[in-house]
């Protein structure tokens, strides 16, 4: 369930491979973050809520990317919500702290077997991936584990930030963002990178599994650079088009805070 031996490349004669990109500005990323990012992330997005409380009453939920489990409650309210992040340390946090059912596993290659799901979720996790090929493919695998019928949201960061609550602006669709992990502002931190697993960031010497982490001093943060492609309005419709060849049909399609989300039901 953890990174298959296809991830595995570093780099080609091009540049840094896929694999590479999504391994050290995305998953070892989240690793290096979890407890922050766990201790500001608690609860579904309002119009997240809204759609999984809109479900079928005892409907199975597939929440594909769930990071620390903050759908999975609401899915719970509901029926039973079943969670999966590739960050071992986000995965870890949903499985002990929250105690939900959380494995580790790769949206490219889901451990579960086809049409299982009533209704699947993948929230914030498309503008990870940096390939058209992967996005098609993580779509794929999403639509693949939902039941004809069942209903998938999907929510990805937007390049049309007006009115949302990042703060961000992107002149590009590719970029990378700044993550700034607070330290103890009482204790200067000796920071290096290695290829561990996530962090206790209390610890004298921090070490971390984002080995381009920087240490800015005269914040007492250590920034990390996170990688997102961010979608132009009419791009997720074209996306899904070309990964489902018609087998779903685009119920609805919005913008929301951020992100453009997108609705869809598997016909055949």
């Amino acid at each position: 369930w953890v990174l298959g031996d296809r991830q595995k490349n570093e780099e080609t004669d091009q540049g840094p491979s896929a694999a590479f990109v999504e391994k050290e500005y995305v998953k070892n990323v989240y690793d290096s973050i979890a407890n922050q990012w766990h201790g500001t992330r608690y609860k579904a997005w309002p119009k997240v809520e809204s759609f999984i409380k809109a479900q079928r009453k005892g409907s199975l939920f597939g929440d594909i990317g769930c990071g620390n489990g903050k759908n999975l409650p609401a899915c719970n309210s509901v029926g039973v919500g079943v969670g999966c992040d590739i960050s071992v340390g986000l995965a870890t946090i949903a499985s002990t702290a929250r105690n939900l059912e959380v494995p580790v596993a790769d949206i490219m290659n889901l451990p579960y077997r086809s049409a299982i799901f009533d209704c699947v979720l993948c929230i914030a996790v498309l503008h990870h991936i940096s390939t058209i090929d992967r996005r098609l493919q993580a779509i794929s695998e999403c639509i693949r584990v939902l039941k004809v019928g069942g209903s998938a949201l999907f929510y990805a960061w937007a390049q049309e930030q007006e009115g949302g609550f990042s703060g961000h602006r992107f002149a590009e669709q590719d970029v990378l963002v700044p993550f700034h992990l607070k330290h103890d502002v009482n204790k200067k931190q000796k920071i290096s990178s290695t290829s561990s697993a996530t962090p206790t960031v209390h610890n004298t010497d921090v070490k971390f599994a984002a080995k381009h982490a920087v240490f800015d001093e005269n914040k007492n943060a250590t920034v990390f650079q996170r990688y997102c492609h961010v979608y132009k309005a009419g791009e997720l419709e074209s996306l899904f088009e070309k990964a489902c060849n018609g087998s779903v049909r685009i119920d609805k399609v919005y913008w929301d805070t951020g992100n453009w989300a997108i609705i869809v039901t598997k016909e055949r």
